[in-house]
C-alpha cells in the first residue's frame, strides 16, 4: 500500500486567517460609514427631516418653542410673519451651519397662544 501525505492548513492558521480578513473589513466598514455620513448630500436630507419634524411640532403645539435652536451643529431660525389672516400663521424656518444655508421650510398653522 502506498500512504500519501496530505498537505493542509492547521486550524490555528485558518483562525489567525480569519482574524485578519475580520479586521481587514472592520476598518474597511468604518471608512465607508464616514464616506456616506458626511457627505453634503446626507446632510442635507438629515436638515430636511428635521425641517419636517419642526413643521410638525408647530402645527401641533400651535406656535414655535423658541426663535432658534442649535440641532447638531446647523441652526434652525423660526421666523414668525406677523400679519394673521384668518387665524392663520405663518412661520419660515432656514437651517444654516457655518453661514451656509442647508435648507428652508415656510408653514402656514393655526396660531395658538402659549397660555392655552
Amino acid at each position: 500500500m502506498v500512504k500519501m501525505k496530505v498537505q493542509a492548513s492547521t486550524l490555528i492558521e485558518v483562525l489567525i486567517a480569519m482574524v485578519i480578513i475580520m479586521i481587514v473589513f472592520t476598518l474597511g466598514i468604518r471608512i465607508f460609514n464616514n464616506v456616506m455620513y458626511s457627505s453634503p448630500a446626507s446632510k442635507k436630507i438629515q436638515v430636511q427631516q428635521q425641517l419636517d419634524i419642526f413643521s410638525k411640532e408647530i402645527q401641533l403645539r400651535g406656535y414655535p418653542e423658541k426663535p432658534e435652536i442649535i440641532l447638531d451643529s446647523v441652526l434652525y431660525k423660526f421666523t414668525i410673519d406677523d400679519n394673521n389672516v384668518n387665524g392663520l400663521k405663518h412661520v419660515e424656518i432656514t437651517a444654516s451651519e457655518h453661514e451656509h444655508h442647508l435648507g428652508h421650510i415656510d408653514i402656514l398653522y393655526k396660531g395658538k397662544s402659549h397660555e392655552e
